[in-house]
């Protein structure tokens, strides 16, 4: 490849009636100079875009991260929804058997205040019996008392 160095140092041989020898050198030298901008204009540009790769690469990286990340995410909302469909579910089933068991229990909780009612009605007559049959007899001792104090 030519460098800016080699067109300046480029000799050409004289010979008559040739070009203007200071006027070749200056055209050079404006070559070489021009040369020399677009090469470190090349350098920079190629600076520019190795940077620039850098950057997409570190995008790129991102970007990566950022899909992994959200696809763990939905992942992990699925699975919450599944566990909250299953717990859902499991309630509703413990609620339908507590349900089911509360409805075989009333008929045997009415059965049970039926039986108590009438045991106590049995109980409150029996004492209500003693209780006349008590006063029958005090009433029977007061006559009797009565009568002997005549």
């Amino acid at each position: 490849m030519l460098s800016a160095l080699d067109i300046k140092k480029k000799e050409f041989e004289q010979k008559m009636r040739g070009y203007d020898v200071d006027e070749v050198r200056k055209f050079l030298d404006d070559v070489a100079k021009e040369f020399e901008l677009l090469i470190r204009d090349e350098i920079s540009l190629e600076d520019e875009v190795e940077d620039a790769k850098k950057k997409l690469d570190h995008y790129q990286s991102i970007e990566s991260t950022l899909e992994k990340t959200l696809l763990a995410a939905q992942q992990t909302v699925v699975r919450m929804e599944e566990h909250a469909k299953k717990e859902a579910e499991l309630i509703l089933s413990e609620a339908r058997l507590e349900r089911d068991k509360m409805l075989r229990e009333i008929p045997l909780e009415i059965e049970r205040a039926r039986s108590e009612t009438v045991r106590l009605k049995a109980e409150y007559e029996s004492t209500l019996a003693r209780m006349r049959s008590m006063m029958q007899g005090f009433q029977t001792f007061i006559d009797n008392m009565e009568k002997n104090e005549k």
